[in-house]
């Protein structure tokens, strides 16, 4: 069985359910969100017999118990609640068009004091280890934890995939890029959007320019996605590209979380990320192109629907409607 590790902060989202700024009497409806949550739970539904494992902590509170009640029983969670310590909030509004606002509950949470101790104990037989950029935004600690553990997980031979995920709120581009290039050197996969890219390096690249950038040292694959064209997949010969599905997109929350679980499970329906490197050139292009359909059908589809994961599809929907008549590639929104 493939065993997935990730770890970092789920939060409880507020999301609204109207349109516009933040209104104290607004109609809300509540869900647990959290990118490596997400990714987990997104990969199980594509592919329940991959053992998703998701290491954090919570507060022994309301929220935390919300948390616990919507994940154990869909992934493998291990997340103690602590007596003292609150559990992490959301505040998700939407202005139209795709364009969301989030505020934060979140400075001093139970998982910003999350250590490297407590996720290497989980560490053993993982074929996969993902990271974003949102956890060492977190605290001090969070981020000597993101380095550690991607640092341990090279000297093990275990694959790490990580999504830079940028939050505004979080940290400064500056501070962003100086965390993420060092985060690079230990990233087997790395994953940014290309607007992402733009914030934090400005170096005015296209996709398949940055794809190449980011490439090198241990990052063996890249994969830049863009708004309005899909995205591509770089493995130092093969530049893959899929230009993605127009949808009508209601709430884009979650769409980015979708498509690395898509990717990811484009490639471990072949086996893993060290097989898949081992294959010849023409045989990584017809992966990447199936992992980046897979990828793409997922951020769009969920962007169909309010909440993170909810919305999310299995491979049987995925091919449906990669396959239905008059499917039309075209701009999607992760």
């Amino acid at each position: 069985m493939t065993k997935f590790l990730t770890f970092g902060e789920t939060l409880v989202q507020h999301n609204a359910d109207y349109i516009g700024p933040y209104d104290s009497d607004g109609p809300y409806t509540r869900h647990v969100a959290g990118a490596e949550s997400n990714v987990a739970l997104d990969l199980r539904r594509l592919m329940p017999e991959v053992e998703a494992v998701w290491v954090s902590r919570l507060g022994q509170d309301a929220d935390g118990d919300m948390i616990l009640g919507q994940l154990r029983d869909r992934i493998t969670v291990r997340a103690p609640q602590f007596h003292g310590e609150f559990t992490g909030i959301q505040l998700l509004n939407h202005l139209g068009g795709g364009e969301v606002i989030r505020r934060y509950r979140r400075a001093g949470s139970a998982a910003s004091r999350l250590t490297a101790a407590e996720v290497l104990s989980h560490m053993d037989v993982s074929d996969l280890v993902h990271v974003t950029g949102i956890t060492p935004a977190l605290s001090d600690t969070c981020r000597r934890t993101v380095m550690e553990v991607m640092g341990a997980s090279v000297e093990r031979g275990i694959p790490v995939s990580m999504d830079v995920n940028y939050r505004d709120a979080l940290w400064s581009p500056s501070e962003a890029m100086a965390v993420c290039d060092e985060m690079r050197q230990y990233a087997t996969l790395f994953k940014v959007g290309h607007d992402e890219a733009e914030t934090i390096w400005s170096l005015g690249l296209s996709a398949g320019e940055y794809a190449r950038y980011f490439f090198g040292g241990d990052t063996r694959l890249t994969v830049i996605t863009t708004g309005d064209s899909g995205a591509v997949a770089f493995d130092g010969e093969n530049l893959a590209e899929h230009p993605g599905f127009t949808v009508d997109v209601i709430d884009p929350v979650g769409a980015g979380d979708a498509f690395v679980a898509g990717f990811l499970a484009g490639i471990f329906e072949r086996g893993g990320l060290p097989d898949l490197l081992e294959l010849d050139t023409d045989a990584r292009a017809q992966i990447f192109h199936r992992s980046l359909e897979i990828a793409n059908a997922c951020g769009a589809l969920v962007c169909t629907r309010h909440g993170d994961t909810e919305p999310m599809p299995d491979l049987g929907q995925v091919e449906k409607f990669v396959n239905r008549p008059g499917a039309v590639s075209g701009p999607r929104c992760p």
